[in-house]
């Protein structure tokens, strides 16, 4: 089974595209509740399946040991989603269930896809399992990468060939104020060359994402803060 691949970024417009400050390993922009929550949902979001299945989905998320690192301790891991940490070095504590760490983007694809397949098994065998009353089994289904601007890059130079090949980048731009001008921001989000990418429509979001329209139209509004919601495909 194929595994889509897709990049989730909130930076500031084309063609700075800035997303943090490396001093403070944080983003310059302050915390945008809905968009926190938009990123929750849809990296979190999966298939329904029977009652009576033997598997459930889950996802993976992808990230640097610098973004692992800026993320709050009580929320380490990501709950609800596979963490896969990209890093030189192992990590200092004891990995637990839902933390991978791995060499690089392609080593932990294989890894999601070796040890998340989805299961393969006939009729009479789920109502077997159903019937033990048995956890569910946990099937791989989207991979998210979630940065920091290292990871993105890697990850958007990857081949086609490639199994971590990244098929598209839901990206939203912090329209206003200009957080590319606040000092200390030196973290940047890889050109997109529109050559290589192209712009989708909202309905194309909402079938991606699984949002719904109401939630992702539009110029979006948190206190001094406006910014929109977008997807970019690769182009065939």
């Amino acid at each position: 089974m194929s595994h889509t691949v897709i990049a989730i970024v909130a930076s500031t417009p084309r063609p700075t595209l800035a997303i943090g400050r490396s001093l403070k390993n944080d983003m310059p922009w302050p915390r945008i509740k809905s968009e926190m929550s938009y990123f929750s949902r849809v990296t979190r979001r999966v298939p329904p399946v029977p009652t009576n299945s033997p598997f459930k989905y889950s996802n993976a998320v992808i990230m640097g040991r610098k973004t692992w690192d800026s993320l709050p301790p009580k929320h380490r891991p990501l709950p609800g989603r596979i963490n896969v940490v990209v890093s030189r070095t192992a990590s200092s504590t004891t990995p637990t269930s839902d933390e991978i760490w791995v060499g690089s983007i392609e080593e932990g694809v294989r890894l999601l896809k070796q040890k998340f397949p989805v299961p393969t098994v006939s009729s009479s065998e789920e109502s077997s399992l159903s019937d033990c009353g048995g956890e569910p089994v946990v099937a791989l289904d989207k991979i998210f990468i979630i940065g920091g601007a290292e990871i993105y890059k890697l990850a958007m130079e990857l081949p086609k060939t490639s199994d971590a090949y990244l098929a598209c980048i839901l990206h939203s731009t912090i329209l206003q104020p200009d957080y590319s001008s606040e000092e200390g921001v030196d973290v940047f989000f890889p050109a997109i060359d529109e050559n290589q990418w192209t712009k989708g429509s909202v309905d194309r979001l909402i079938e991606v994402t699984g949002e719904e329209l109401e939630k992702v139209e539009g110029i979006q509004e948190e206190g001094d803060v406006k910014f929109e919601f977008g997807i970019w495909e690769r182009n065939l």
